[in-house]
């Protein structure tokens, strides 16, 4: 079944897509043109059984790349040539050579993140049509071409010719059946193959006439780089649709000039305008970090920007995060860009101090012992290594600040995600770490006090560029915090707001720790016995299976979530909606949580808010409300309760069903 799946898995990577019903629908579709079906299909079944001779592991071919380059080879084979031994000898060459190019040019095109997209088919048709100059034996087995069966229709004939070319079948039934395919999967690159092909079209006709445009045999170009521009490599957004179409527009002038310099050699242009385009586009955008381009590409473009929206929205994007460097409560004394000493190239600081009955010290706050705050423990905000330390300075007196040594005491860990974070004003001699030393968040490094540039006693906490003190600050979030018992994720408190910081539940950690193979059996009011499994696919992710759909989860320090769903709809998609969330920790806390758009909504109303969304985020802003208590949490979608002593849920309730745990002594 896997080799099965690695044949038809090609044709439908020529689209961007990765269902292999329309892999199946495109390979019988191939054979319209029986020399074409028959070629490219040899070309991929060669690539697979050259890969097995050269002992290439499975999980390298099987994403689809190395096996549609062989694909487009032979079907371009096919489309000059009848099926003969000797153009199946050709084809079976001719693909080995393709694998050797793409594998070559993945292992360079990997070190800048690129994808090599058709490049080794365009190149390996260059060498094939110089040489086939010299191969007067070839000369017989041009193809007459006759597809088996064709419609001829008057209404967007062009474009549906230009898509049918992209499998060598320029002929409007190939290209309305590939048209339907892509519409059935996804609006957008529908939208997109539309928008690219007439931009493509009506561009080129400022410099041309109208008819010529409409008909050059390489507006497939326009397609595929709107597709992919606009909808694959970025988030398909109005500003990247924008991007895609100028991307269009600048392909043309390329496809003129290849096209003269390739027919003063007979060759054809083919996707290399498509290639060169796309590549420049991918590498600027991905090498200067832009936000919307799609680091993690799903199945279509649609899943991809509901994917991007909800680490956006749920989990607080590709910020920075830090956890809070002190337990209990504290108030905001300084923010960001603060009306003091957060300015310039520091303006990403926070001031922490304690209040009680509105003040920051008992009696009158003449000594350091009078600030609540003074003393306290200074936490770990993140896991990560100290780099630089000093605490030998003493703490100022009220009303008195070292000028000279600003930051006064402070510690500087570098993350193990590589940024920096520097907590300064710490009391003389309290940093309980060294330099070398590995903390984890929560660990104890030292105690609040009032050294360097500080008017009374608090924490100073920075995210900063490098490891060096004083360095340019960055950007950040709290991973969490509680405010008159709201709980808040990857947010930030404003001035004088009082918040507090949340601990862990161990007990409730332990619930959620989920073990590899582990059986949760469930019983409905109709007696049906449903078992979830712990699951693992080859990236390490682990997910709940019914045996038909997933429900992909995580469990981090204090939060267990689910992040995607894969499937139709189910007990599992209800669990999601219930509980998208749950929070750790040892309080009972109202919090909210956007459940993505494919979960919450479907049928006709999902297609049309799928399609309109890169026009408006607003369609996918909804948030709902969670309410933790001690065993349990609800939601308008239902309530999960926890077992006391067992892992996982005991008792789900949905709308309109209930599921109760189902226990081996029960059976």
């Amino acid at each position: 079944m896997k080799k099965l799946a690695l044949v038809f898995k090609p044709y439908i990577s020529i689209l961007f897509l990765r269902d292999l019903k329309a892999g199946v629908i495109l390979f019988l579709l191939s054979f319209i043109l029986p020399s074409v079906g028959i070629l490219g299909s040899i070309a991929i079944i060669s690539t697979i059984l050259f890969a097995e001779i050269a002992k290439i592991r499975e999980e390298y071919i099987k994403y689809g790349f190395y096996l549609y380059n062989s694909l487009l080879v032979g079907m371009g084979v096919g489309f000059y040539y009848s099926v003969t031994f000797l153009t199946v000898f050709l084809t079976v060459i001719l693909s080995i050579l393709t694998f050797l190019i793409s594998f070559g040019l993945n292992r360079i095109f990997i070190k800048y993140s690129l994808p090599i997209l058709s490049l080794p088919f365009a190149i390996v048709s260059m060498f094939f049509y110089l040489a086939s100059f010299k191969y007067t034996n070839l000369l017989s087995n041009i193809l007459e071409r006759k597809p088996v069966f064709n419609l001829d229709f008057p209404f967007f004939k062009e474009y549906f010719i230009s898509m049918g070319t992209v499998f060598f079948l320029p002929y409007p039934i190939a290209g309305l059946i590939i048209s339907l395919i892509i519409l059935f999967y996804s609006r957008i690159l529908f939208f997109l193959s539309i928008l690219g092909f007439y931009t493509g079209v009506y561009f080129h006709s400022f410099f041309t006439n109208y008819y010529d445009a409409l008909n050059s045999p390489y507006n497939f170009n326009f397609i595929l780089i709107a597709m992919a521009v606009g909808g694959v490599f970025l988030l398909p957004t109005l500003k990247n649709y924008i991007i895609a179409l100028i991307s269009v527009m600048v392909s043309v002038i390329v496809v003129d000039a290849m096209e003269v310099f390739f027919n003063f050699y007979s060759l054809p242009v083919y996707t290399m305008p498509f290639n060169f385009i796309t590549l420049l586009v991918i590498l600027l955008f991905y090498s200067v970090g832009y936000t919307f381009f799609n680091y993690s590409i799903k199945g279509t473009p649609e899943k991809s920007l509901i994917a991007f929206l909800s680490n956006f929205f749920r989990f607080g994007g590709n910020d920075v995060k830090i956890h809070l460097p002190f337990s209990g409560k504290w108030s905001i004394y300084q923010a960001f860009n603060g009306e003091w000493t957060h300015k310039g190239k520091w303006k990403y600081a926070y001031d922490f101090v304690i209040k009680k009955n509105g003040k920051t010290y008992k009696d009158e706050g003449l000594f350091l012992e009078d600030y609540y705050a003074f003393g306290e423990n200074v936490l770990s905000p993140v896991n990560g290594y100290v780099i630089a330390k000093r605490d030998d300075l003493k703490d100022n007196i009220i009303g008195v600040v070292d000028r000279v040594n600003n930051w006064g005491n402070y510690i500087i860990i570098k993350s193990d995600e590589g940024f920096f974070v520097e907590i300064s004003h710490l009391m003389q001699s309290s940093i309980k770490v060294n330099v070398g030393d590995y903390v984890k968040v929560g660990d104890i490094l030292g105690k609040c006090g009032n050294s360097g540039y500080s008017p009374e006693p608090h924490i100073h906490i920075q995210v900063q560029k490098n490891g060096f003190l004083g360095s340019e600050t960055l950007p950040f979030k709290f991973y969490d915090y509680i405010k008159k018992n709201k709980l808040y994720f990857y947010s930030l408190p404003k001035k004088e707001e009082e918040i507090e910081a949340t601990i862990l539940d161990k007990s409730m950690q332990l619930r959620f720790n989920f073990i590899l193979d582990d059986i949760y059996k469930y019983k409905t009011e109709q007696n049906e016995i449903i078992e979830f499994i712990i699951k693992m696919n080859d990236k390490g992710e682990f997910y709940l299976f019914d045996g038909k759909n997933k429900l992909y989860f995580y469990l981090h320090d204090k939060l267990f979530y689910f992040y995607e769903y894969d499937g139709a709809e189910s007990y599992l998609k209800e669990i999601y909606k219930i509980v998208p969330r749950i929070p750790l920790i040892n309080k009972n806390v109202i919090y909210k949580d956007v459940l993505p758009l494919d979960i919450r909504i479907k049928g006709i109303k999902l297609l049309i808010a799928e399609f309109l969304l890169p026009f408006n985020f607003n369609f996918f802003l909804r948030k709902e409300k969670y309410k933790k208590e001690n065993l349990s949490i609800k939601s308008n979608y239902g309530e999960v309760y926890f077992s006391f002593y067992e892992k996982g849920f005991e008792k789900i309730k949905g709308k309109d069903f209930e599921l109760r745990r189902v226990y081996e002594k029960d059976n």
